[in-house]
């Protein structure tokens, strides 16, 4: 028995995997190095499976010309869909960074050997919590729902809006900063307060060292107060998911 499929689907298929593949490579969770190539490939494919009814009924006839600009744009497409999707959810590690920097912690970076790169400790500390929590939460699903949704406004076949996503990549890098402000604020207040302190201390008693015990005391004062940040996670977490799903949502082909 011969197995035919119609080069519409098989076309449908192609574009789809284009565009998740973007995608998985640039969103997180997905875009974690420890998860291996193969694995994303495979994701890709489901996910390009799974969305193979959104894709096929609007395809023309393809042909090699239209499959290779369609491939490309499709890849492109996802790219943007994810780099949003990572710009905002990098809020929670530069909120950790801001603490590093102002408890000393940034004087040693520490290397990391799931993105094999030189990251902070408390920031890398907070994205592992961040990404805990989206697992844990549902917000992965709610991912790749927003990745769905975004055919409706982005249909296959279409043009990619670069003024609108100029519009939405400035909007997520506001909220990314913002973001990490509302959960870094409290520590930075706190060890701001101690480095006026210690100023003050160093003005009263000139023979006193302040620069050999500035350093352990912010450090010891960081690591007591450190767990002040951890609550504020799983609501600033929410509203960047929300804000996330609505940004891929946004964006429209002309």
């Amino acid at each position: 028995m011969d197995l035919q499929v119609p080069a519409v689907t098989l076309a449908a298929l192609l574009l789809g995997t284009a565009r998740a593949t973007g995608f998985v490579l640039l969103a997180p969770p997905f875009n974690s190095r420890s998860i291996p190539a193969p694995v994303k490939g495979a994701l890709a494919m489901a996910l390009s499976v799974a969305l193979l009814t959104r894709t096929a009924p609007d395809l023309p006839e393809p042909t090699a010309g239209f499959l290779v600009v369609g491939a490309v744009t499709e890849v492109v497409i996802g790219a943007a869909l994810g780099f949003v999707v990572q710009v905002l959810f990098a809020a929670v590690q530069y909120a950790g960074d801001l603490i590093d920097v102002t408890g000393g912690f940034s004087l040693q970076p520490a290397y990391d050997p799931l993105s094999m790169t030189t990251s902070s400790s408390i920031g890398r500390l907070h994205h592992l919590l961040a990404t805990t929590l989206l697992f844990t939460s549902g917000g992965h699903l709610l991912i790749v729902r927003g990745f769905a949704t975004s055919y409706e406004g982005l249909p296959v076949g279409g043009s990619f809006p670069a003024d609108q996503f100029g519009q939405v990549l400035l909007t997520a890098f506001s909220m990314m900063f913002l973001a990490a402000l509302q959960i870094a604020g409290p520590m930075v207040a706190v060890l701001l307060l101690a480095d006026v302190a210690l100023a003050l201390l160093s003005r009263a008693a000139p023979a006193l060292n302040v620069f050999a015990i500035g350093f352990p005391v912010k450090i010891t004062l960081t690591l007591a107060l450190l767990g002040l940040t951890f609550p504020l996670l799983p609501p600033a977490l929410d509203t960047l998911l929300e804000q996330a799903t609505r940004a891929m949502v946004s964006l429209r082909s002309g």
